[in-house]
């Protein structure tokens, strides 16, 4: 018998109306199901008890969860209640296509996923890590580093290191390519810098990057991770970023590949 944890965005979801839904849904099925709202789980026990997580939100969500869900190795099932959705798998008028994770009839995808390191602080993401002013157009400088050899030193806005997974998303915005998420590689793009050379970068996955904050004059830099986790970087600071163990698992019951979910989405 599957065991399936549900977790809404409330504020996506106001009363779980789709929530409840879906539940009618799965009561066809031989399954125990429990709900709980996102902003409860970081307090919940026996998170590792389950087979599968459905999580009904947007991206912002289902990376959240997605840093719980990787750390016992279960995979999630992505409802989009959100604009875009790229990691959702389902939308709202798909529900019954939840018969066959029943049937057997899916495949796992893993998405690789970074680890961020400041001194003796860890960080997990599925998505990005963002080093930036905290100040609106105000520039600073940092140093890219790669395995300890010296990459080159940036003027900018800011600068993204994102996996696969992240390329479609802020890497995309600041002008970096879109990497198909089967890839083990590390992104780095820099944002609105101030050169005609810095271009953004695809490093091995087996490489460690570390980024160091150079920047002299008194303006605070941050480091934000998947969007979250902010962070003070003081200058001299180096945070060192690579890949992680631990990956995400998304459950795929769709017969759609990566680029047609990417002209659908981003269209």
């Amino acid at each position: 018998m599957k065991r399936i944890l549900l977790i809404p965005n409330e504020d996506k979801d106001p009363g779980v109306h789709h929530t409840s839904m879906f539940v009618e849904v799965l009561k066809k099925y031989n399954c125990e199901y429990r709900v709980i709202t996102e902003h409860s789980v970081p307090r919940s026990e026996d998170l590792d008890k389950y087979d599968l997580y459905v999580v009904l939100g947007g991206d912002g969500t289902i990376m959240r969860i997605s840093h719980i869900a990787s750390k016992y190795s279960i995979p999630i099932l992505g409802i989009n209640l959100g604009r875009v959705g790229y990691m959702a798998e389902l939308e709202i008028n798909e529900f019954e296509l939840i018969s066959r994770y029943f049937n057997g009839d899916y495949r796992i995808e893993e998405r690789m996923m970074l680890d961020a390191r400041i001194g003796n602080e860890s960080f997990l993401a599925l998505n990005d890590v963002v080093l930036s002013g905290a100040a609106v157009s105000k520039m600073i400088s940092f140093d890219l580093y790669n395995n300890g050899d010296h990459v080159r030193k940036y003027n900018a806005d800011g600068v993204i290191i994102a996996t696969p997974t992240g390329s479609t998303a802020y890497s995309l915005s600041a002008g970096g390519p879109i990497i198909d998420p089967r890839l083990d590689c590390i992104l780095s793009t820099p944002v609105c810098p101030h050169s005609l050379t810095a271009k953004p970068m695809i490093f091995s996955a087996g490489d460690c990057l570390e980024i160091k904050n150079s920047t002299e004059r008194d303006i605070p830099v941050y480091v934000t991770v998947d969007g979250a986790n902010r962070r003070e970087l003081m200058s001299g600071e180096s945070i060192k970023v690579f890949k992680s163990r631990i990956s995400t698992k998304f459950i795929r019951i769709k017969k759609e590949g990566f680029y047609r979910t990417l002209a659908n989405k981003m269209e």
